[in-house]
């Protein structure tokens, strides 16, 4: 069986969620009551996941819109997709007999997509369907999906213990973002170094990567897709915003600030112009609302206080924030073309961040250890730090996205960096890996693992996201 499944519908290629897929058809085949958790991200892929599985197969798939009667666009939907015209629903309740009956006829697969809109407007939903699964929907044939893409607020109102539904559901599903893997499938015939930038221009997100034109430079398809006031992700951080929060303008002042280098809350709340007593509540909504934001501790460190710094998750929305953001007024002058030249003359240097969280992924596969991430104190940075207590060994990792080869000085400044890590200082094995866009100027040592661009691209993508 492949390792990835790719499906082209369109402009829109759907990559490695076989696994996904094979854990829908699985609960599919249980002969037994379902009840699945889909959700994540806006653009991640979810709609796509569940239409490849509802092929061939009888089954409803629902939007909830944010107007509208529900039970009465519900019945609409059933009529347009089975072909039958249900009773007039009253209450949830009906539906959810109806549910239940037409599954008891032929195994039935019913898809309520956004659901949290629902569950949001009207307390009395989830409440329903727990009365109903208690009642009668756990005995019947059905296949129930709940899908959504607030993480946060269907964390807590479908998969936390306070939860009406808490112990009725059978499988959930988080759908993340591709890993550089997997993203660069949407690139194959452009050379490692291209597929580099794109990932950090357009990161993991399948729906911005399915916009990319192979056949065209890496700039010219900034320009079209980006960069252009047509293009379809010109405003794409400003839509995401508006739809998600009801203050979108201050969340981009956060993000503008993340992207210009602000790490700490009094460097965000400087920045932004917006309090330091105000900012946490925002930062939240980015962090777990809208995974947008990641709040990182230094290896070993977490929960400490004031070590903390917060970074962009989103290389496209980072990308959008540095050339974008600053340049939207000459860009609605038409003045593409001279953005473009700033994009190309500076995209090296922002690319240099993302290859060192693509190092840091490569690297995550390639040390036997578990406790792993990035660790700093003052002025002494580290990629990558790794710690095997079985072994006492203690990886690190340097990344270095240059156009010269690196030389031996970057390793011995790496071995001195590692003697400020104090786990175990006397006692360990050091292992060192150096990551390197142009090649090396000195051969592998003991203990020393020299990594260049093709073994990061010849990984194949067998990314496992089943949570």
């Amino acid at each position: 069986m492949n390792t990835f499944i790719m499906i082209i519908n369109m402009m829109n290629i759907f990559i490695n969620r076989e696994r996904e897929l094979q854990f829908l058809e699985e609960r599919y085949l249980s002969n037994r009551a379902e009840l699945i958790i889909i959700y994540g991200r806006r653009r991640v892929g979810k709609t796509f996941l569940l239409r490849k599985f509802l092929e061939g197969k009888k089954g409803v798939y629902f939007v909830v819109s944010r107007l509208g009667n529900i039970l009465q666009d519900f019945s609409g939907a059933i009529a347009d997709q089975l072909g039958v015209y249900p009773p007039m629903f009253l209450s949830y309740k009906d539906l959810f007999r109806y549910m239940a009956q037409e599954s008891s006829r032929e195994r039935t697969i019913f898809i309520v997509d956004e659901f949290q809109r629902l569950a949001e407007s009207d307390s009395s939903f989830l409440m329903e369907l727990q009365s109903a699964w208690d009642n009668f929907l756990r005995n019947s044939n059905i296949f129930l999906v709940l899908s959504g893409s607030s993480i946060g607020v269907i964390e807590k109102i479908a998969l936390s213990s306070s939860s009406p539904i808490f112990g009725r559901r059978t499988g959930q599903l988080k759908l993340k973002p591709f890993i550089f893997k997997c993203a660069k499938e949407f690139m194959k015939s452009w050379p490692c170094e291209d597929k580099i930038r794109a990932y950090a221009v357009y990161g993991g997100t399948p729906a911005y990567l399915s916009h990319i034109d192979t056949s065209k430079t890496l700039i010219d398809n900034i320009k079209r897709n980006i960069l252009e006031p047509s293009g379809p992700l010109h405003e794409e951080p400003y839509f995401l915003l508006s739809t998600e929060t009801r203050e979108p303008l201050r969340y981009m002042a956060i993000l503008e600030a993340i992207a210009s280098g602000a790490t700490t809350l009094g460097e965000i709340a400087s920045k932004s112009g917006i309090s330091t007593n105000e900012l946490p509540r925002y930062i939240r909504t980015l962090e777990a609302l809208l995974d947008l934001v990641e709040k990182r501790y230094p290896l070993l460190e977490e929960g400490r206080r004031g070590r903390a710094i917060y970074i962009m998750k989103d290389n496209f929305i980072r990308f959008w924030f540095k050339f974008v953001r600053p340049n939207l007024y000459i860009l609605e002058l038409g003045e593409v073309e001279r953005v473009a030249q700033r994009v190309k003359e500076n995209l090296d240097q922002y690319v240099s961040q993302v290859f060192e969280e693509i190092a840091l992924e490569h690297f995550s596969h390639a040390v036997p250890a578990i406790r792993i991430g990035k660790w700093w104190k003052g002025e002494t940075e580290i990629d990558g730090v790794a710690i095997d207590e079985k072994t006492k060994t203690a990886y690190f990792m340097e990344a270095k996205w240059t156009n010269k080869p690196v030389d031996k000085q970057v390793l011995r400044q790496l071995e001195a960096k590692a003697q400020e890590f104090d786990w175990k200082k006397n006692e360990r094995k050091e292992v060192y890996y150096i990551y390197s866009r142009s090649g090396f100027t000195f051969t592998p040592e003991e203990d020393v693992k020299l990594v260049n661009l093709q073994e990061i691209c010849n990984k194949p993508c067998n990314q496992e996201s089943i949570t």
